[in-house]
């Protein structure tokens, strides 16, 4: 994400005429949040290839309304297939400088970033996520912050509450009904953050309730208000949606859990300064 931002904002050009601004803004954020942030250690995390597969396994319409489609307006290209061609090679080129920094990389075949980073992000004593993805506010604890790189805000437990107007142990429950249009993750009809908060005032106390919990009040209460009958018919697609937004417990096979647990215990690339520049 951060470098599609950087590759769709910066006008850059090197010499030889190739655009290079993916590679030279994503350097820049990245030194940025190491100097701001002082970590003890860097992962950076890519979609693996068919990243979709496994979702798509259970939602077939998962991430169905993304197109492709130009990401500048400016002039350095002269049509989408050029645009295209530059960023697939400026992100490989982009891999290849990582290598040679001192850090580590994990791109698994048939994961998400997303789901790689809440995996990650639970094995370490204390874990800073730069995304501008709210999913990952579902995972802030005592031992788990989100850093915004374009708010330029930390999100602790508090300040998830404070914006959103729910703790981050319910966050989860209130994407699942309210849906994902980025994604293509339907939502219940008709109902708002308003509206589910008035339903469900439990989603704003700092006590979980499940999305069990949230469908069986749904049937008892469901004669005296339609509402919530609204959400009891939806629940086959609720039971899909938490699947699909559970960073918690991310939908990821024994196999390539078993990568990810020897990332961890691996250490981080020696920086190569000769081969960098």
């Amino acid at each position: 994400n951060m470098f599609i931002r950087s590759f769709s904002v910066i006008n850059k050009f090197n010499t030889q005429g190739h655009h290079i601004g993916g590679m030279v803004g994503y350097l820049r954020s990245l030194g940025a949040m190491i100097d701001q942030i002082q970590p003890t250690r860097v992962i950076v995390v890519f979609d693996g290839e068919g990243n979709t597969t496994n979702k798509k396994n259970l939602y077939s319409e998962y991430k169905g309304t993304r197109k492709i489609k130009r990401i500048t307006n400016w002039t350095g290209f002269d049509n989408l297939e050029q645009e295209s061609e530059s960023l697939q090679d400026q992100l490989l080129r982009l891999i290849d400088y990582l290598k040679c920094l001192p850090l580590s990389i994990s791109i698994v075949d048939k994961l998400e970033a997303d789901d790689s980073i809440a995996f990650l992000s639970q094995k370490f004593d204390h874990s800073i996520i730069v995304s501008v993805d709210q999913d990952f506010l579902q995972l802030v604890d005592d031992k788990v912050e989100v850093y915004s790189p374009i708010r330029k805000k930390y999100y602790t437990k508090q300040a998830v509450f404070d914006e959103f107007g729910v703790w981050p142990c319910n966050f989860l429950q209130k994407k699942i009904i309210l849906g994902d249009t980025s994604d293509n993750v339907p939502k219940v009809p008709k109902i708002g953050p308003g509206k589910l908060y008035k339903l469900f005032p439990e989603l704003t106390q700092e006590q979980p309730i499940s999305l069990q919990e949230i469908i069986d009040k749904s049937y008892i209460e469901s004669d005296n208000n339609p509402w919530y009958g609204d959400i009891y018919n939806f629940k086959h697609q609720l039971y899909i949606n938490e699947k699909l937004m559970d960073l918690k417990n991310p939908n990821i096979p024994e196999q390539e859990k078993e990568k990810l647990e020897k990332l961890v215990l691996s250490k981080p690339n020696s920086y190569n300064k000769s081969k960098f520049y």
